[in-house]
């Protein structure tokens, strides 16, 4: 076990020390060469669609309900939120993404606030998961998976019964549960505004949403049946 051990945390080093030769800034161009989904684009898309609704999330905030952040490290955080898929550390421990990303913002001196963020975009994991520590960390939780519902729905890639290959439910579940659980006075339809869905699309993903908040009510917060739905 310690060989073994000794071997990993040896390639884990090589890995690092190799990917700081090409810093995270210097790797949004290489995201157009990996692909999100098929149908709908590159990293790069994905990253720049990121952005969209994160602006919409911000004005809403920031306009409308007085909340205080700092927007420039949220952008840069949502920008570079996605690079670390093009270093070999998370090639190489895939389960990793996302933290890489954060352990590298913190080490090439991005700043604290843009590194947690960064660190914390798949939190929560589970209903079981905390949410991410910073309102920067929260809103890019909340636009890279309502950026991914929507995108999805628009495209006919909706969950049916038990099968959700793109993890929809759990992207749904942590929206309702940073929302619930964070302090932010956002709604449900300030988020899938922020989507951008139109039509019969946003009706999809509201109900989705509304659905998903239903479980959380139910199956988290343990109210009756008859209570939700009041």
């Amino acid at each position: 076990n310690a060989r073994v051990l000794r071997a990993r945390f040896k390639d884990a080093r090589f890995f690092w020390d190799f990917d700081q030769k090409t810093p995270l800034a210097e790797r949004v161009e290489s995201l157009k060469h990996v692909t999100f989904q098929k149908e709908l684009g590159s990293y790069h898309w994905k990253t720049e669609e990121n952005l969209r609704v994160t602006q919409n999330l911000e004005a809403k905030l920031m306009s409308d309900y007085g909340v205080r952040f700092d927007p420039y490290r949220l952008k840069t955080a949502v920008r570079l939120a996605q690079t670390d898929l093009t270093t070999e550390l998370v090639k190489e421990f895939t389960e990793l993404q996302g933290v890489i990303g954060g352990l590298y913002a913190r080490a090439q001196g991005l700043g604290e606030v843009v590194a947690q963020a960064i660190y914390d975009q798949y939190k929560p994991a589970s209903t079981d998961d905390v949410i991410p520590t910073t309102i920067e960390g929260r809103v890019l939780g909340l636009a890279d998976r309502i950026q991914t519902i929507t995108a999805m729905f628009g495209i006919g890639n909706a969950p049916t019964g038990s099968k959700d290959p793109f993890a929809l439910r759990r992207a749904a579940n942590a929206i309702v549960k940073i929302l619930a659980e964070s302090g932010l006075p956002l709604t449900l339809s300030d988020v899938v505004d922020a989507g951008g869905a139109e039509g019969a699309n946003r009706e999809q993903v509201a109900a989705f949403l509304r659905e998903r908040l239903h479980f959380y009510l139910k199956d988290v917060r343990g109210f009756a049946y008859d209570v939700v739905n009041a």
